[in-house]
């Protein structure tokens, strides 16, 4: 994967887009993350799929939750069609679907241990796997892709409140989902290639946020040099420390602030140690400023 360069792909202005999708020939994807959900409903093809530092081989009904900030990429493996249903999710219009009792980004937040939502409605013992793909022959998958299907179907209903009607179905999907999960109706597979130096510099990275995470603080904490760690660091995720390192910040400053952090508060918690840098790279990362998410809440 040397050469590979990672970047945020794409803008959502809508509540929930879907796409159902057939790739009949060999195509070769880059790594990139979005700044909104993904969730991927696998139905053939020979395809394995990385995601933050993990590749995992598919299988038929796998769905896999792909978290806003998250690196990943398919890789085709060969020319049997890959079809999916992919289903991108504004992590604003959850946040604003969320009470005290209930968030429907619950299930999104077992791809890496949890330190942002501080919720309790997730199960202890689930909060420090880090496998993203769901695989089960309970019941609820059926069900699930039954949701999904009825989802599209809609999309092309022109008949009274038609949008509403779609957005009842994306809820009804979205709370089964999560409902799953919370369930033990899911098993997370664990079966995922990795280099293992790598997983645990994620882990560290996600940890923290609000620590030095310099490339010489790394390569001390883990005991390679900075040429090496820089190398293997691109190599497997296709992207440098520093952008890495910052997109996590943000992501993660985002979050808190969406659950009432100050902004102050949330610029240097996430590692930053100046308000303008923080509001600049804001800036960047998702084309409005913290101030002004700030107000939308």
């Amino acid at each position: 994967m040397a050469d590979v360069n990672y970047e945020k792909t794409g803008y959502l202005h809508d509540p929930f887009r879907l796409f159902h999708l057939t790739d009949r020939q060999v195509k070769n994807y880059d790594c990139h993350y979005h700044d909104f959900h993904k969730i991927l409903l696998f139905f053939s093809g020979d395809v394995d799929y990385f995601i933050e530092g993990i590749t995992y081989r598919l299988e038929p009904r796998d769905i896999l939750l792909i978290g806003a900030g998250d690196v990943h990429r398919p890789i085709i493996r060969s020319a049997a069609p890959y079809e999916r249903i992919i289903l991108y999710v504004s992590s604003d219009f959850l946040v604003s679907c969320a009470d005290d009792k209930y968030s429907l980004e619950t299930c999104f937040q077992k791809q890496l241990p949890i330190r942002s939502s501080g919720r309790t409605d997730i199960p202890q013992d689930k909060k420090t796997e880090p496998f993203p793909v769901l695989r089960t022959s309970s019941a609820s998958v059926p069900a699930l892709f039954k949701l999904c299907e009825k989802l599209e179907a809609s999309l092309s209903d022109r008949e009274y409140a038609a949008e509403l009607y779609s957005r009842t179905l994306l809820l009804q999907f979205l709370i089964q989902l999560n409902r799953s999960f919370l369930t033990d109706s899911f098993r997370y597979i664990e079966t995922g290639s990795s280099n293992r130096k790598i997983t645990e510099i994620l882990h560290y990275i996600n940890e923290h946020l609000d620590s030095d995470l310099s490339i010489d603080a790394l390569s001390r904490q883990f005991f390679i040099s900075r040429r090496y760690l820089m190398q293997i660091f691109q190599q497997e995720t296709g992207y440098s420390i520093g952008k890495y390192i910052n997109a996590k910040r943000l992501f993660w400053a985002r979050d808190k602030i969406r659950h009432g952090m100050s902004l102050t508060d949330a610029c240097f918690s996430s590692g930053f140690h100046h308000y303008s840098t923080f509001t600049r790279s804001y800036y960047r990362m998702f084309r409005t400023t913290p101030g002004t998410l700030k107000k939308e809440l």
